[in-house]
């Protein structure tokens, strides 16, 4: 009763003039009311409020009940309380001018400056904290069924490393077919503009492989906003950056990497823009340009600074990046420290698959370097665990957990794992591609068939078609520029093997060349084995090391340990030194003739001059020695 006749005294308000406002607060504020004699105004207000008002004896002017006069009063303070509101959104403190409506019980102004606030994007304006309190101050009801605060409610989710309860929140509010990202962004007749724009950026978080037909209902959802929707065209913008990443289109990536970086500038939301420069860094590690990785990290930490509040989840995927960068200059141990001390924090907040995929990536590479394969076998299976984890993403692991092993010769072992792997492309379809290699587009399959010609330049280099297949996959416009220096390498390899001294110079120049301008070097890691047997030959290392920053990388390469990597081993040859790795990993004559297209014959004759130079009886204690002395692993 009491809120009805506070809001009834509100409404009334709105139609009384300043003075008269006035008046009634002085009225409110006495016990004794107030003298009509001589008092024009008293008497008009009276004669208009007379339901309200009356003049009582001795000429004063009073509110007929007390019930009015608290009511009046009421309603009163609460046009100051919301003039103060007011004046604090205007003066740019939006936070506590929500919170001071939902105080007073304005949810409705309350919502209409959380909507202007960005919405979804409310926490990226003013933190995660600031979003959760407001949401959490509205009633229940509203958080139930308003979708404003249902789609804020889940970015939230995303934002705090939760993609699960973020679909969940979708489901429950929007229905199960909401999860479905082609229908909701090709239907704007049944869900809003900003419900779709929140699935697309959802989409990043769910790892989604965005296809042409969702690629076409992006650039019409574009042009649905205004052109001075700075927020939401940068947010558009941003998610075509993420596919253009995954697709390895680089300079595409680039084109909407500026875009979005542009609308969020105008937007001055300089924690988006913060992203889009982890982005621009990502995309320049796959391409190979250190100067321009620098550059990114430089704006990056640039942008964060401008972040108003905390946001410590970000710092940690910035020392993150920053770590990479030490790492591609020789510092592992800065890489493997953070890895040791932040893992549980960082892998388990807020992420999207291009960061994971760097953290994947650098993170093996350093800890195999520095603790060995064990190890980075451990770092890459606590991923599998994650609650979003995809198809492609333990596709991506699978792949790392291969490239490690073969770059410690247990080339059995990482047989095995790109085996297990689901695809068309397998070693019988790589041993007689072709042309086929330089036509793959989709970079699930370029991964493993990169794998796997890798596997047979190491056991099987002098086949005529090996040549062939380096040229047309070098040839493959999908590649990324890592992966096409590291064919350049292997093309030198196998030019050298053919006796084709003058190509094998080539090529490795150009390796060298490319590395001192780029300054990206990590890729040639796992390469040092191939390298090393070129820079033996001395009319090719004669050569080379003239090339403008040749000694420089080479000197570098040096500096990056390989943990349990092997190398030449005193007293054995390289082909007994391949027979004894693989025996130690537990492989039959048969399976290391075949792998390593012998006879097994020839694979018992090496095994007979293995245990002769080592001294030993048989299979078991050759494996032994041999880990002993940390041959193999």
């Amino acid at each position: 009763m009491e809120s009805t006749a506070r809001d009834i005294a509100r409404d009334l308000m709105l139609h009384l003039g300043d003075k008269e406002r006035a008046l009634l607060s002085t009225l409110a504020d006495t016990d004794d009311g107030i003298a009509v004699e001589s008092n024009a105004a008293a008497v008009a207000l009276c004669e208009r409020l007379p339901a309200c008002l009356a003049i009582a004896e001795g000429g004063r002017l009073v509110f007929r009940t007390q019930a009015l006069r608290d009511a009046v009063a009421s309603a009163l303070s609460g046009e100051i309380e919301g003039k103060q509101t007011q004046a604090l959104y205007a003066g740019g403190e939006a936070v506590a001018a929500i919170e001071m409506a939902q105080d007073m019980g304005d949810y409705a102004q309350a919502l209409e400056w959380f909507r202007e606030q960005g919405n979804q994007f409310f926490m990226h304006l003013h933190g995660l904290d600031a979003c959760y309190r407001i949401i959490s101050n509205f009633p229940p009801e509203m958080q139930e069924n308003n979708a404003s605060l249902s789609v804020a409610l889940a970015m939230h989710a995303l934002k705090s490393g939760s993609v699960n309860r973020a679909r969940h929140i979708v489901r429950d509010h929007f229905g199960p077919e909401a999860l479905d990202l082609e229908r909701v962004i090709g239907n704007p007749e049944q869900y809003s503009r900003d419900f779709r724009m929140f699935r697309l950026v959802m989409s990043i978080y769910e790892d989604y492989a965005v296809g042409n037909t969702v690629r076409e209902h992006m650039f019409e959802l574009l042009g649905e906003l205004d052109l001075d929707d700075h927020l939401n065209r940068g947010g558009i913008y941003n998610t075509m950056l993420e596919v253009c990443i995954q697709r390895q289109q680089t300079d595409a990536a680039e084109e909407m990497a500026n875009r979005a970086r542009h609308h969020y500038r105008k937007a001055k939301v300089p924690l988006l823009e913060f992203y889009v420069e982890l982005h621009r860094a990502v995309f320049s590690l796959n391409r190979g340009v250190l100067p321009e990785v620098e550059a990114a990290v430089e704006a990056a930490d640039a942008a964060l600074s401008k972040v108003a509040f905390d946001t410590p989840t970000d710092q940690r995927l910035l020392d993150l990046l920053k770590a990479v960068l030490a790492f591609e200059k020789g510092d592992a141990k800065h890489l493997v420290n953070y890895l040791n001390e932040e893992f549980d924090k960082f892998a388990y907040g807020e992420l999207w698959p291009t960061i994971t995929e760097l953290a994947l990536y650098y993170g093996s590479l350093a800890i195999s370097g520095e603790m060995g394969v064990a190890a980075a076998r451990s770092f890459l299976d606590k991923w599998r665990i994650q609650e979003w984890r995809s198809r492609r993403f333990n596709f991506v692991i699978t792949i790392r957990q291969a490239d490690i092993l073969q770059n410690h010769n247990r080339w059995q072992e990482a047989a095995e794992l790109l085996t297990s792997v689901q695809s068309r492309i397998d070693m019988t379809w790589v041993e007689s591609a072709e042309e086929a290699l330089g036509l793959i587009d989709n970079t699930r399959e370029i991964a493993i068939a990169f794998a796997w010609l890798r596997h047979l330049i190491r056991h099987a280099p002098r086949d005529a078609i090996r040549l062939r297949q380096v040229e047309q996959f070098q040839a493959n416009a999908h590649i990324n520029d890592r992966q096409r220096s590291t064919l350049w390498l292997w093309e030198a390899y196998l030019a050298r093997l053919q006796r084709d001294t003058t190509r094998a110079r080539a090529q490795l120049t150009k390796v060298l060349e490319s590395a001192a301008r780029m300054g990206v070097l990590t890729h040639l890691i796992g390469e040092r084995e191939i390298l090393e047997k070129l820079m033996d030959d001395k009319r090719i290392s004669q050569f080379v090391k003239v090339a403008p920053g040749a000694l420089e990388i080479l000197k570098r390469l040096e500096g990056f340990h390989l943990g349990s990597g092997r190398g030449a081993v005193p007293g054995l040859t390289r082909q007994e030194l391949r027979v004894l790795t693989l025996v130690a990993e537990g492989a039959s004559n048969k399976f290391v003739a075949r792998q390593l297209r012998l006879s097994e014959v020839t694979v018992k004759f090496h095994l007979g001059n293995i245990y002769r130079k080592m001294g030993c009886a048989k299979r078991a204690e050759a494996i032994a020695a041999a880990r002993a002395l940390n041959w193999v692993a």
